[in-house]
């Protein structure tokens, strides 16, 4: 008789604890939906004008772009100066994209960084078929950092362009001899394969890690089919210390966090400001508070902002 009383001790005691596990389980789920829910999240929609129109004016924007930073490269030939072209070159592919993706409203910021990729891998084709046959046109010698003079022949990049083997052969024999001087001295062979790959991986990874900040991330009203507006709050609030007690206030609905306002008539180094985002008709807004300290390094004053909450979602003219 014992001996049974132990075993069903024993079963009601899993069942207990299987039991309290689900629970902390479900409640885990629970809370982790409810911050989601808090939070601005984009509906995921890609309208086809959205995708098509992007990869078309992509492609012609960073066709452009590649003629551009092959002009400067050729013009100005300083190694050092030419990492900031780079970056500018990847820089602009995004924001051509994102001028786009705001345009016709693309609202997935998957399908945004898939066509980032996708333009930003065509710029940089587009570069070497421009660069391959323009050093195919080249005239003169190594002397002046670069051949001295050459000159544009639409045919001619336009077989670079439609033949990447052509290409490929012209890498590797510009490799052989170098395409640039370093203290006086032509950079090929190794190093210069590794000067490309870095080329290369500037010119594909900026605009992608720029779009995972793009348009696609902000609020976009369904109900109004438009971007929402943003409107900068005024005054400036108290710094953010306790970033859960302050979403937890504003999460249900006590905004005197935000009426709050440091004095005018005082210094403050450490403060928070506060942007709005809300549209014409949609039920809700979205509020963004960032704080910002002050500290002193070698006699000036910098400013560190910090992004504490993100879309905020409150109800309609909460603010």
């Amino acid at each position: 008789m014992s001996s049974n009383l132990d075993e069903n001790r024993l079963v009601f005691g899993e069942l207990a604890w299987f039991w309290l596990g689900d629970l902390s389980v479900k409640l885990k789920i629970n809370f982790t939906v409810f911050m989601e829910n808090l939070y601005y999240k984009p509906s995921g929609k890609a309208p086809a004008l959205a995708f098509i129109g992007s990869l078309v004016l992509g492609t012609l924007g960073a066709i452009v772009l590649a003629i551009v930073y092959i002009a400067l490269q050729w013009f100005i030939p300083i190694i050092y100066f030419n990492v900031f072209i780079t970056l500018g070159f990847g820089a602009g592919i995004f924001y051509v994209l994102n001028f786009c993706f705001k345009q016709w409203k693309l609202r997935n910021k998957g399908i945004a960084i898939l066509i980032t990729l996708l333009i930003a891998i065509l710029g940089f084709y587009a570069q070497w078929a421009l660069f391959v046959s323009l050093m195919y046109n080249a005239e003169g010698t190594m002397g002046g950092d670069t051949w001295v003079k050459s000159s544009f022949n639409l045919e001619g990049f336009k077989a670079f362009f439609l033949h990447p083997s052509f290409i490929w052969e012209a890498m590797q024999g510009l490799n052989e001899v170098g395409t640039f001087t370093l203290k006086k001295s032509p950079v090929s062979g190794g190093m210069l394969w590794a000067v490309w790959a870095i080329e290369m991986g500037i010119i594909l990874i900026t605009p992608i890690i720029m779009a995972f900040r793009g348009i696609t991330i902000y609020p976009f009203s369904e109900k109004d089919e438009a971007w929402m507006n943003k409107r900068t709050l005024p005054g400036r609030l108290k710094f953010v210390a306790d970033k859960d007690a302050v979403v937890s206030s504003l999460g249900n609905h006590d905004f005197a966090y935000v009426y709050d306002h440091l004095s005018d008539e005082e210094e403050h180094f450490s403060f928070a400001t506060a942007e709005l985002y809300e549209s014409e008709t949609d039920d809700h807004q979205y509020l963004t508070i960032y704080n910002h300290q002050f500290t002193e390094k070698k006699g000036k004053m910098e400013e560190k902002k910090d992004e504490i909450i993100e879309f905020l979602r409150i109800n309609r003219n909460s603010l």
